[in-house]
């Protein structure tokens, strides 16, 4: 699973969480989401807790940072690159 584009902001992450220990089923969080203009089924509001809660367990060195940082700017601005479908 992606984790959607538009679910990039922490305070919806946050409020998904809230809803969730609320107690909320995961498809009226969704179509709540869905509401406010946020396409999202209810799998994947689990998958995103699931994976929310992992993160920042593990820190990777920053040279690695870096790196990713540098290559990805480099394919943006890469115009011999064919374009993704």
């Amino acid at each position: 699973m992606f984790v959607k584009d538009h679910i990039v902001r922490v305070e919806n992450i946050k409020s998904i969480q809230k809803l969730d220990a609320a107690g909320i089923d995961h498809k009226v969080i969704a179509l709540f989401l869905s509401c406010e203009g946020i396409a999202i089924q209810p799998n994947e509001i689990g998958a995103i807790l699931n994976t929310y809660d992992v993160l920042g367990h593990k820190k990777i060195p920053s040279k690695k940072v870096q790196a990713l940082i540098a290559a990805k700017k480099i394919g943006q601005e890469d115009e011999s690159l064919p374009c993704p479908v």
